[in-house]
């Protein structure tokens, strides 16, 4: 068919797709209207967490409570600062990552604030974007309720994108840091190898994926003053302090623990995942995720029981 052009002069034959086929579903970047592959840039990935040891006794009970509740499949990566040690549990499985994406969200959001004006259009947080239509959408947040054609800064999105857990916000600010390649391409550029974007928000079915593990390490690099610098690191910890559900991390604590946080809820997995500080001085970085029965209630139950058994035992130590 190739050769014989003249006898199949009505036979269109597209080489590339013929050759290239896998770029329609192994691609990272959307350029010119064409699907491509890239080779991620050399810029420093995010820092590993390194731990020493295992916190052995913590996990045993972990597991004993999770016996109690067969038909949930839970996720949970926890590490103390202090001692370095850590406990994981199917914390490098693929789990929806329902709303917690909005962490990394934030995350690439404050490290383009930082660098974009090296490498594109500078972004600032004071700066005002337009809520039109086309990101209203359903589920949690407030912003659903307004009407469009209404300036709002960036601050002002990311915020309610975490505290309210705001979904069109979230669509706002995902759009401002290049939409769902843009962030993909991101991730992999950390050294994230699971955490993507298939869908924008509200993803109920779970096309976005995350892990235990990578979801904490990007909590672990809001330190790094190589992606965000001090005064924008301020204010992720902000946001992340300003999250309204306190129902499940958080709901069993003390009052005057302090947790910095995110939560997700679809019907098939519940989780939060934050950074936790004891009112002894301890801290500690936990994640739970939980697969389950669709909106199984006894998944918040659980993440709760085992906050606190983490709680108790890192405000324990030594």
């Amino acid at each position: 068919m190739i050769i014989n052009r003249i006898a199949n002069r009505n036979i269109k034959f597209n080489a590339e797709d013929y050759v290239l086929n896998s770029i329609y579903y192994l691609h990272n970047s959307f350029l010119f209207n064409k699907y491509l592959l890239t080779k991620p840039s050399n810029k420093p990935q995010l820092a590993d967490i390194h731990t020493i040891g295992e916190m052995s006794a913590t996990k045993s009970k972990l597991l004993n409570l999770f016996k109690k509740y067969p038909n949930l499949t839970p996720a949970v990566f926890v590490w103390e600062y202090s001692s370095s040690k850590s406990i994981e549990i199917n914390a490098d499985d693929v789990y929806p990552s329902a709303s917690i994406i909005k962490i990394p969200i934030a995350f690439e959001l404050m490290r383009l604030i930082d660098y974009s004006s090296k490498t594109r259009k500078p972004i600032k947080l004071s700066d005002e974007r337009e809520f039109s239509e086309l990101f209203r959408t359903s589920g949690s947040g407030i912003l659903k309720k307004t009407p469009a054609n209404v300036y709002y800064s960036i601050d002002y999105l990311a915020k309610i994108m975490i505290s309210e857990s705001d979904n069109s916000a979230t669509n706002m600010i995902l759009y401002e840091i290049g939409g769902m390649l843009g962030f993909n391409r991101a991730m992999r550029n950390m050294g994230l190898k699971v955490t993507s974007m298939g869908a924008w928000l509200p993803d109920l079915e779970g096309y976005n994926k995350i892990t235990a593990k990578e979801i904490s390490t990007i909590l672990y690099n809001i330190d790094n003053p190589r992606y965000i610098n001090p005064k924008h690191k301020r204010i992720l910890r902000d946001y992340l302090l300003s999250t309204k559900n306190t129902h499940l991390l958080k709901e069993k604590l003390p009052q005057n623990a302090m947790i910095l946080h995110k939560t997700g809820d679809i019907g098939t997995m519940l989780g939060d995942s934050g950074i936790v500080y004891t009112d002894n001085g301890k801290k500690y970085i936990v994640t739970i995720l939980v697969k389950r029965p669709y909106n199984d209630y006894s998944a918040k139950t659980l993440i709760q029981e085992a906050s606190l058994i983490i709680y108790n035992d890192i405000k324990g130590l030594f």
